[in-house]
């Protein structure tokens, strides 16, 4: 009988079939995944601020302060 040589993946009954072969892979594509989510989430954030903005009600132009125009008669 052998005897299982521990989380290295060699030896065991099975032998280094049940192991990933290289977990590098999906270390890449969960952070790819990662990265197309985090641009996702942005881009919904920026299209739902502007639409917020859009729905508010245009702010009054009318100025604070007022002048009286003096009649400039020759």
């Amino acid at each position: 009988m052998s005897a299982d040589t521990g989380p290295t993946g060699r030896g065991g009954a099975h032998g280094p079939q049940d192991r990933e072969a290289d977990p590098a892979m999906p270390r890449l594509l969960a952070a790819a995944l990662t990265v197309l989510l985090a641009a996702a989430l942005a881009v919904g954030a920026a299209l739902g601020i502007v639409a917020l903005l859009d729905t508010r009600p245009a702010q009054p132009n009318t100025p604070l302060v007022t002048y009286e125009q003096a009649d400039q008669g020759s």
